[in-house]
């Protein structure tokens, strides 16, 4: 495209010349034969030519697809049978040593937005540690069927703009 540019400034730049040359020619007594609008088409024409078999080949440019942060995920389901001392896989929303912490409450109405039921506990062996805790802090988790549910579901509410930690915990206090 600069290319085609570039030609078509120069052929006006050639027949404004000649439009000068053809006038100089016809008032003066030079010998020099006349530059006429045929020879400016034949340049011109050349040019173009010339120009037409040069390949402009533009570099391509790669993107990669990321989650959008516009477009909310769906949330997989939750996971409903749990047993004492039995491993689940979870995302850790929140933690705390303070039941109070307005943090455990925010946890709770995110995932109560996303469809599931779940509270402050610290019965879950490993979701603090998960988040940098000291063990036997108050979690806040959201329990998965699999580990890769719980990826698409940390996922979907970060896309939301909720943080949190995927786990492996083992639940107690279910009997």
């Amino acid at each position: 495209m600069r290319q085609a540019s570039l030609c078509l400034a120069l052929v006006l730049a050639i027949a404004a010349c000649s439009a000068e040359v053809v006038t100089e020619a016809t008032t003066s007594s030079s010998t020099t034969p006349p530059v006429t609008v045929a020879d400016t088409l034949e340049a011109t024409t050349s040019i173009a030519t010339t120009t037409s078999s040069v390949s402009t080949t533009l570099p391509t440019t790669t993107t990669t697809s990321q989650p959008s942060t516009t477009a909310p995920l769906p949330f997989p389901p939750g996971r409903e049978s749990l047993e004492h001392g039995g491993d689940a896989w979870v995302v850790v929303l929140a933690g705390s040593d303070d039941i109070d912490d307005p943090v455990l409450a925010e946890a709770v109405e995110a995932a109560e937005a996303a469809g599931y039921l779940t509270g402050p506990t610290d019965c879950d062996f490993g979701a603090a540690e998960a988040l940098g805790q000291p063990a036997g802090n108050l979690t806040v988790s959201v329990y998965l069927a699999s580990e890769s549910d719980a990826e698409a579901a940390l996922l979907a509410f970060e896309t939301r703009g909720v943080t949190g930690v995927v786990g492996l915990v083992q639940t107690f206090c279910l009997d």
